[in-house]
């Protein structure tokens, strides 16, 4: 086994490129509780030896019309820089090292907003890109 075990990939950080939050004053609750409704999307942009990932999040889309609590969107900004091998195929890392924190976000917005925390699942990342292509 090689010892060494340090990925060529580095993560340099990230930051929140804009959060919305619009609350449904019209929502009416029943005894069902509400099934999460959310789409993710990305772009990677490669310059050199970095990669710069942006994660899209939309959670609860038409919030009238489909008696949803709230709507929210996410974008956040990743950047990795690669050690001698091919970046673009270290993008499902990338994606898989930003989303928790994605997901943390949300979770936080939504427990500090006073409405019942939302905890998104997590996904397959190699799923996801494969039915991002479809």
């Amino acid at each position: 086994m090689d010892k060494n075990i340090n990925s060529k990939l580095s993560f340099l950080g990230y930051y929140v490129k804009e959060v919305t939050f619009k609350t449904n004053d019209s929502f009416k609750s029943s005894d069902e509780p509400v099934k999460v409704k959310f789409s993710l999307n990305h772009t990677t942009k490669i310059e050199e030896d970095k990669m710069y990932i942006e994660l899209n999040l939309d959670v609860f889309d038409n919030i009238e019309e489909n008696n949803y609590p709230f709507e929210m969107k996410v974008k956040l900004l990743g950047q990795f820089a690669i050690q001698g091998d091919n970046i673009q195929k270290f993008e499902i890392n990338g994606i898989a090292i930003l989303y928790p924190y994605l997901r943390a976000i949300v979770s936080t917005y939504t427990a500090n907003s006073n409405i019942p925390t939302l905890i998104l699942p997590p996904i397959n990342v190699s799923t996801y890109l494969k039915n991002e292509k479809d």
